[in-house]
């Protein structure tokens, strides 16, 4: 068990985290998997036990369902979704890039425990409505999809959504990493965005605890290990 108001993050890799609140409860975002015609990871998802999944899309790289167990609940479309302790609230947009112009849709989840705030930006496209926006901000912790081939999201467009959301702390995904990615995924790392941001870095583990009281003064960018 968690201690009291602190959270576990587990990186899984891509766009897959697995958040652990300190009342035990589970929540699982983006498991990814590969396609007959598409081999974008080296590895398999591996199975992750977990009370909730949430689900932003429905490409492969972003909803393999198959890992989970029965109980578990999945939760893949827009709205609002509270229980005794955790607030869950899907705001529906569209995908970025070439998706986008099919006006595939995805969907930007807000997580509200009573230890912190997440918000995961999926694969959404950078200009969201002022209403949804509006929903969306002032959260800890953002996770937000990055990398040096801007496959779907420019600099510009980040660092306009890091001013909107101000989340305490930034962490990347959707990257290409030597561990768990092919190379017919067509990302690149997220080098030069490192380097092209101010803010303090911190390199971390594949699993990090995080609460209020250890917030950074100003906005940290987390880049975490798998």
């Amino acid at each position: 068990m968690n201690q009291p108001g602190t959270s576990k993050i587990s990186y899984y890799g891509h766009s897959c985290f697995l958040i652990e609140q300190s009342d035990n409860k589970t929540i699982l975002l983006d498991p990814y998997r590969n396609r007959e015609d598409k081999i974008w990871f080296k590895r398999k998802m591996p199975i992750v036990k977990c009370d909730i999944c949430l689900i932003t899309h429905a490409h492969f790289d972003h909803d393999e369902v198959h890992i989970l167990e029965e109980t578990t609940t999945i939760l893949r479309l827009p709205g609002e979704f509270k229980d005794a302790s955790t607030k869950i609230t899907g705001i529906g947009d569209i995908h970025a890039g070439r998706s986008g112009k099919l006006n595939f849709p995805n969907i930007m989840f807000k997580i509200e425990t009573p230890d912190l705030s997440f918000l995961h930006w999926g694969d959404n496209r950078p200009n969201v409505s002022d209403e949804k926006i509006n929903q969306l901000k002032d959260v800890d912790i953002l996770f937000i999809p990055v990398d040096d081939s801007f496959h779907l999201l420019k600099f510009e467009e980040i660092d306009e959504i890091i001013k909107i959301i101000k989340p305490k702390i930034i962490i990347p995904m959707h990257y290409f990493m030597n561990s768990i990615s092919h190379e017919q995924n067509g990302l690149l790392p997220i080098d030069n965005w490192v380097t092209s941001r101010t803010e303090n870095k911190v390199y971390i583990d594949t699993e990090v605890f995080i609460s209020r009281s250890l917030f950074p003064l100003e906005t940290e960018i987390w880049i975490m290990n798998i």
